[in-house]
């Protein structure tokens, strides 16, 4: 997943100075890489002991020995580029890494792929063919990088292997890069050992082999190391930078704010509270945006919309303040639907009874059609009486409710509220 500008919706560059441009472009920091002061040991270390190797049949398995420490610091060193910046002390992991079980786990998992291609691949020269082999290890060494990301981010356990197909098709381009040198790059250090083979001594022959073998395995993990840099937040890596929790179309929409890119943020809301995810924050949202641009009739012809969400949320304190700031303007103003005006009259007559008795008054000559016209005059009775004391009023509304309504549970509700008045 790229990054995008969210206000242009155009790409954007990293701006980390280790992840400016294609990996490729920087692969000649990479092919340097070994050669920097804290891991010469680790080639040294290697070339050394194979070089004391002088039978040939002995010389794999205690090479490879010899290479533990390359391993071990090969995993530290991805882990510790993929890890959170901040925690970084250093640019390559210190010898103390060597005491740390982890490390070591992580090592031996990323290193069983290459050793098996290795073997594989030797096994097909020496009984089969020397191309048969060389090719053996260029398709199996391709797998390679996938395989170590993927015990780098699942951990060091078997399964992790599986999760390999996604780091390849996540990041295809950084990938082919470490792809193409593991490939390329193991069959030019096999190239180079037989050529040494022809000019050099066997010692130096083994010297050679080893050093050749640390330089590629340092290269690759630090390519690898830095494919997860780049890729480790769509993994799941904790690179140490702050958590996003905010959706990102309301990221989106703060930036055009911060941007002054108001009508384009209008344009946004205005879709959104027409579909019936809309919330009572996307609709208080509108209402600013359109009280600072000043669009004060578009305002007041969505205000009864408005009112009915804010109803429906049962958020009582800013439906009253939407009906005084209306009433403000004109002093006239109520919903226009009978069904809106009782249900808000519901909600608010303990807060402001006498802007229930506004909403509910005379509803039978406005609306006389309307099916809650009964419920509507038993709630204004019970404000009438409760709240200013108006029982004979309160009882005129009763009557009505007597004679035009012919449901037996307002009728019973009516006698209900005359027993508690007297």
């Amino acid at each position: 997943m790229e990054a995008r500008c969210l206000l242009c919706n155009h790409e954007l560059a990293p701006a980390g100075q280790s992840q400016v441009g294609p990996l490729w472009q920087r692969l000649d920091s990479y092919l340097r890489l070994p050669f920097a002061l804290p891991l010469l040991p680790l080639m040294a270390i290697w070339a050394v002991l194979a070089a004391l190797l002088t039978p040939l049949w002995a010389m794999v398995p205690v090479a490879l020995l010899a290479g533990f420490p390359t391993f071990a610091f090969a995993a530290a060193l991805m882990t510790l580029r993929a890890g959170p910046r901040k925690t970084r002390k250093a640019a390559f992991p210190g010898w103390d890494c060597l005491g740390e079980s982890g490390v070591w786990k992580s090592a031996l998992w990323q290193a069983l792929p290459a050793v098996v291609v290795i073997a594989l691949a030797g096994g097909l020269m020496v009984t089969v063919s020397v191309p048969g082999g060389l090719l053996m290890a260029m398709i199996g060494m391709l797998l390679v990088p996938a395989l170590w990301l993927a015990v780098l981010v699942q951990g060091a356990a078997p399964g992790a292997y599986a999760a390999a197909a996604t780091y390849i098709a996540s990041a295809p381009r950084d990938y082919g890069v470490a792809a193409g040198f593991a490939s390329l790059g193991s069959v030019l250090v096999v190239a180079l050992v037989v050529v040494a083979m022809d000019v050099l001594p066997v010692p130096l022959v083994h010297a050679v082999a080893g050093l050749l073998a640390a330089w590629w395995w340092l290269v690759l993990a630090g390519l690898c190391g830095d494919i997860a840099v780049r890729h480790g937040r769509q993994w799941g890596l904790n690179q140490g930078g702050r958590r996003v929790t905010q959706p990102l179309a309301e990221r989106r929409q703060r930036t055009q704010l911060c941007a002054g890119r108001f009508d384009k943020v209008l344009l946004t809301t205005t879709k959104i509270i027409k579909t019936k995810k809309a919330t009572v924050a996307d609709w208080h949202h509108h209402d600013r945006l359109l009280a600072v641009l000043g669009k004060e009739q578009e305002r007041t012809a969505l205000a009864e919309p408005y009112l009915d969400w804010l109803i429906g949320a049962q958020a009582w304190d800013d439906a009253m303040a939407l009906v005084a700031r209306q009433r403000l303007r004109d002093p006239q103003w109520l919903p226009a639907a009978p069904a809106l005006r009782l249900a808000l009259a519901d909600g608010v007559y303990a807060r402001d009874p006498k802007l229930a008795v506004a909403l509910l008054k005379d509803l039978h000559q406005k609306h006389p059609d309307f099916t809650d016209l009964g419920e509507a005059y038993l709630l204004l009775a019970k404000v009438l009486a409760e709240h200013f004391g108006l029982a004979g009023k309160a009882e005129q509304y009763l009557r009505f409710v007597e004679s035009h309504c012919r449901d037996a549970r307002l009728r019973q509700k009516v006698s209900e509220c005359r027993a508690a008045w007297e």
